[in-house]
């Protein structure tokens, strides 16, 4: 079997190269990085691009709204407005991380788009962990510092991985795919 994307970042790759051209991943014992990863590489696996991924999310946070505002009415947090806030990130953390974690990588946004969260290196479901390190800025409003950081951080030429824009994502070590 022939080891022909990058079990890294998913690009095509180059015959008898030692490193990956889009990542930078070291590919000099691709015999080894074949037995590990060559079952990955007939699946085709396809990156969700960013519309999809941003409109998932879309979806995800009115759900979390409907879910929390009656909530937070009827506990009457309207006067305390960062404890408000607090409750409404407590249970948006949740409704990602639970269904991510118990649902195969999939929120119901994501369900509705056909894409899942899954570990970038084998591509199968995630540690709990990672889901829940993952989402820690997506129901707040670090969600766009976590975005700009990432990109800042790493869409640098060695590490150059538009698979993964959110810090947090790539701490994580997750992607979204197509499914």
């Amino acid at each position: 079997m022939v080891l022909n994307y990058c079990p890294k970042c998913g690009s095509k790759l180059e015959e008898n190269k030692t490193r990956c051209k889009n990542c930078g991943f070291d590919l000099s014992k691709r015999s080894q990085i074949q037995e590990s990863f060559g079952e990955y590489q007939n699946t085709n696996i396809e990156y969700a691009d960013f519309l999809q991924r941003a409109f998932a999310w879309f979806i995800d946070i009115i759900i979390v709204i409907i879910i929390t505002s009656p909530l937070s009415l009827f506990l009457n947090f309207g006067s305390l407005l960062l404890l408000t806030n607090v409750y409404n990130f407590a249970l948006g953390f949740l409704y990602f991380w639970l269904l991510e974690t118990f649902n195969n990588g999939q929120t119901l946004g994501k369900i509705i788009l056909k894409i899942r969260s899954v570990n970038e290196v084998n591509f199968e479901i995630a540690e709990p962990v990672m889901y829940a390190v993952n989402n820690l800025t997506k129901a707040s409003g670090f969600l766009v510092l976590d975005i700009i950081l990432g990109i800042l951080f790493y869409f640098s030429e060695q590490e150059l991985n538009r698979n993964i824009l959110r810090l947090t994502q790539h701490l994580a070590h997750i992607v979204v795919i197509k499914i």
